[in-house]
């Protein structure tokens, strides 16, 4: 009796030896980086974006479809059998990286990686949803702006992870046809990043894709700045109108205004709301204050006339053909060239 109990207290011991045995060698092999304690361990990583769908002013992000590819070589990996195997990602050692900048993403590969014979992990997955970007909307609408999307490898320094571009020659980096409707989107560039979290402290391995996008000038010259300038031009028939006209002058340079505010709020609902204001808006602004003069022009002139001052009232007309078109012109070089 007391041989069985002997004989079974060494296996079930044996067991827990062979577990813990197990258990360290997954240890290792998963939370171990390869290559630890010597040179830092080279990780290859690129870009590649496959869309870009919206890019929101007001909520100053970008929704965009990327690709990314991530290779490192684990010679505890290396086979002789020969032939690539497809290994679940937790059951190795990876980067685990994170995307600095992410709002709200979905991974649409599995969490897998292929290994060749030489020990060479190459990792694939595909990120779409929203990216957090900055956008200075001062130069509003014709804006362009660079987005990026900053990938680190976090608890790794730059002394134990070298983060590098791949070699590999992707082209442009994107794909050639992009559902954003109004923006020209530019090559994507990959290029090495650090990242720090804290501004002047320890700093992590890093890699960043970052591309130019610039805005499609064609709906806003069309609803924008044709439309205004037309309500504009409108309110100039009263120069052409005799100072005695009152009523039909005032008629035309109150609807012009009425007009003109009335379409300014309807535009101002497909603009991005921001706390400053963009060259549109300085050209919106300035149109709204020449109609808003104009109608002042029409009170004062007919006031004249009633007071037998029509001379002057006719000189101040003659005045205005002028003068108001001289000063939109100034408007438009200042609202969208000069400042």
């Amino acid at each position: 009796m007391k041989t069985t109990c002997t004989y079974l207290s060494q296996f079930f011991l044996g067991l827990i030896i062979l577990a813990a045995a197990t258990a360290i060698g997954s240890q290792e092999l998963t939370g171990t980086p390869p290559g630890a304690g010597g040179q830092p361990l080279t990780v290859e990583g690129t870009l590649f974006l496959l869309d870009v769908s919206k890019i929101d002013g007001a909520d100053q992000s970008v929704t965009a479809d990327v690709f990314m590819m991530l290779r490192w070589k684990d010679e505890r990996l290396a086979s002789e059998s020969g032939g690539m195997r497809r290994l679940p990602v937790g059951s190795i050692w990876n980067p685990r990286v994170q995307i600095i900048n992410q709002r709200r993403i979905w991974k649409t590969f599995p969490e897998s990686v292929d290994v060749s014979p030489d020990g060479t992990v190459v990792y694939r997955q595909r990120y779409y949803g929203q990216f957090a970007s900055a956008l200075d909307l001062r130069d509003f609408p014709f804006d362009r702006h660079r987005f990026k999307a900053q990938v680190v490898i976090p608890g790794y320094g730059l002394d134990e992870i070298e983060f590098l571009p791949m070699a590999e020659d992707l082209g442009i980096g994107r794909s050639p046809q992009m559902t954003a409707p109004d923006w020209s989107i530019g090559a994507l560039d990959v290029r090495t990043a650090p990242y720090a979290v804290i501004p002047g402290g320890r700093e992590i391995a890093g890699l960043e894709g970052s591309f130019e996008a610039r805005r499609h000038l064609g709906f806003y010259i069309g609803k924008a700045f044709v439309s205004v300038a037309i309500i504009v031009f409108m309110s100039w028939v009263v120069f052409w109108l005799g100072p005695e006209h009152v009523g039909p002058r005032l008629s035309v340079a109150v609807t012009s205004m009425l007009t003109l505010v009335a379409y300014r709020f309807l535009l101002g609902q497909s603009l991005p709301p921001v706390s400053y204001l963009t060259r549109l808006d300085y050209f919106l602004l300035g149109a709204t204050i020449l109609v808003f003069v104009a109608l002042m022009q029409v009170a004062a002139t007919a006031a004249m006339h009633s007071k037998d001052r029509a001379d002057k009232a006719i000189a101040i007309n003659r005045l205005s053909r002028w003068a108001f078109p001289v000063a939109f012109v100034l408007l438009i070089v200042c609202s969208f060239w000069l400042f």
